[in-house]
C-alpha cells in the first residue's frame, strides 16, 4: 500500500537523524554485532548493550496508533506544538485525520503487530530526492517496504568511428 508524508517534515526528520552523534536502535538493531558495545554478547542484547554512536542514521516507519515516521536521532527531536517527539504521519493512516480509517490501512499496510522499522538515511535521501516537488511515499506491506529512487543516467553508448 503506498503511503504519503509530508515532504519538507520528513526532510527535516532526516537531517535530525543526519546531524545526530548517537541514534536509538530498534528491536531489531539489537541483534546486529556491529551495533554492540564492546564485549557484549548478542544471545539476549538489551538496549543497554547497544553502543548508540555505532548505530546509523535513518528514520525508523512505526505502527501503533498510526503509522508515522520518526528520526532516530538522540537526543530526540520534540514537537514544538505537541507533547512527545516530532513525527510525520502517513496520510492515510494518521488518527487524527483519518479518524475512522487509520486502523483499517495500518493493518493492511503493517500488519497487525505494533514495532518499527528502520530504514537508512542514504534510502531516504534518494526517495526524497526522487519525489521532489510532491509527496514523499513508501509502499508499505507487512512484509516489504520499499521507496521510490532516481536511476542513474543511462550511458550513450559511443558511436563507432568511420576509418
Amino acid at each position: 500500500m503506498k503511503l504519503h508524508f509530508d515532504h519538507a517534515l520528513v526532510t527535516q526528520l532526516l537531517a535530525h537523524a543526519e546531524a545526530a552523534k548517537e541514534h536509538t536502535s530498534t528491536f531489531d538493531q539489537l541483534y546486529e554485532p556491529t551495533f554492540l558495545k564492546d564485549g557484549k554478547e548478542t544471545q539476549s542484547p538489551s538496549y543497554d548493550d547497544i553502543d548508540l554512536t555505532k548505530v546509523p542514521a535513518g528514520l525508523m516507519l512505526v505502527g501503533d496508533n498510526g503509522i508515522y515516521l520518526m528520526s532516530n536521532g538522540k537526543p530526540a527531536l520534540k514537537d514544538p506544538e505537541r507533547t512527545g517527539n516530532l513525527i510525520a504521519y502517513a496520510f492515510e493512516a494518521d488518527p487524527q485525520k483519518q479518524p475512522d480509517d487509520w486502523w483499517h490501512v495500518k493493518q493492511a499496510a503493517f500488519g497487525g503487530d505494533d514495532g518499527a522499522e528502520f530504514l537508512a538515511a542514504k534510502a531516504i535521501r534518494n526517495a526524497l530526492e526522487a519525489t521532489k516537488g510532491g509527496r514523499f511515499w513508501l509502499d508499505v506491506s507487512p512484509t516489504r517496504i520499499s521507496s521510490p529512487y532516481l536511476a542513474p543516467p543511462r550511458r550513450k553508448p559511443a558511436l563507432a568511428s568511420k576509418k
